[in-house]
């Protein structure tokens, strides 16, 4: 009776065992994948791996689920941007072109990381475009034209999100033109969601 106990109690611990499904990410980016699956019902948890940052386990028989939703969320997300990282003490000096392209990278992936906040709005992809030789030779500023791309999950009024967008987005710029704002919005597409189903098979035996 002690061995079949013992036996019992290994078989226990290999179906227990997690599967580690991303690694090394930081903090805020945990927690949003853990919020999504938690949220369809995926049982996941977030572990602390000090530098290398966070991992992210979920069972097995989720794993596959798990990626499914990851991918129409379209995360883990970009990390957060900050202003030491777009300008680093250390960095080498580049030239005027090179840091406005790299100014305005990083302007897109605020504005994305913003958007995000909205209600319903569960992704975005922000597009810049502007003239890197502006101010050369005296050469007129063309006008700065951006375009947004949301993803959406809930029963929201397209237009009345379009609209708050685009007000978002002028207002974050200073000679942006409201005319020159183009926003394409996307329904998040629907899922059935399924138990998983089980197989009975000969036990596997973990020693």
């Amino acid at each position: 009776m002690k061995y079949i106990s013992l036996l019992l109690f290994i078989l226990l611990l290999c179906g227990c065992k997690q599967q580690e499904l991303l690694n090394h990410l930081d903090q805020q980016q945990a927690n949003d994948v853990l919020a999504v699956l938690q949220r369809h019902n995926i049982n996941a948890e977030k572990k602390d791996q000090g530098k290398t940052g966070f991992s992210i386990y979920v069972e097995p028989t989720d794993f596959a689920s798990a990626v499914d939703w990851l991918k129409i969320y379209n995360l883990p997300g970009k990390p957060d941007i900050q202003i030491s990282q777009m300008f680093p003490a250390d960095a080498l000096v580049s030239s005027p072109r090179a840091e406005k392209a790299r100014l305005y990278s990083a302007i897109e992936q605020r504005l994305e990381q913003s958007l995000k906040i909205m209600d319903g709005i569960v992704s975005s992809r922000v597009h810049v475009s502007y003239d890197v030789d502006t101010g050369d030779s005296g050469k007129t500023a063309l006008p700065i034209h951006i375009s947004v791309l949301a993803v959406y999950e809930k029963d929201i009024n397209p237009e009345i999100k379009i609209n708050d967008i685009k007000r978002f987005i002028v207002n974050s710029f200073a000679s942006v033109q409201y005319e020159n704002i183009s926003v394409v919005l996307s329904k998040r597409r629907d899922i059935i969601e399924q138990a998983p189903t089980y197989e009975i098979s000969e036990p596997v035996f973990c020693l």
